[in-house]
């Protein structure tokens, strides 16, 4: 008798048929959310370029005059240190907490993505020195997982 109980129970717990399969997540096993050609697009975003009639850093204006080529601007790529203090899989995230940042601390952040996660990055510091200053103070806004990374940077001449 003892014997049957056993039986009995231990085959209750057996499935018949199988395991069902969920409809909620049938799609997910099918599609890579990031296997399309447009999500390996890189979302940095880079200063505008120089075009005629647009303020110089100076505070003038260019004009051109008529029949004058507008002049032209080479990027030159230069090393610059900036401060990592956040990765998300989800842009919009990513966004709000760049835009948060950049008016706490002052400075321009930017969002670089790398399969699978966009990161949230801040500053155009010229010397190491810079950057500390700068991850200390995102420290302090609570984003003790931060750090400091070398970058190359377009800048235009």
């Amino acid at each position: 008798m003892i014997l049957c109980l056993l039986l009995a129970s231990g085959c209750a717990h057996l499935p018949w048929g199988g395991p069902k399969e969920d409809p909620r997540t049938r799609g997910e096993q099918s599609k890579d959310p990031l296997g399309y050609p447009q999500d390996q697009v890189i979302v940095t975003q880079n200063a505008p370029k120089t075009q005629a009639g647009t303020t110089q850093p100076s505070g003038q204006t260019q004009s051109l005059k008529p029949g004058q080529e507008q002049p032209t601007v080479t990027p030159v790529e230069q090393k610059v240190y900036r401060v990592q203090f956040f990765a998300t899989k989800y842009p919009d995230e990513a966004s709000q907490v760049a835009e948060t940042v950049a008016g706490m601390v002052s400075e321009k952040t930017y969002i670089d993505y790398k399969t699978p996660y966009y990161w949230v990055r801040a500053g155009d510091c010229q010397t190491r020195e810079e950057a500390d200053r700068l991850l200390q103070k995102i420290k302090r806004l609570g984003y003790q997982e931060s750090w400091v990374v070398e970058v190359e940077s377009q800048s235009e001449e």
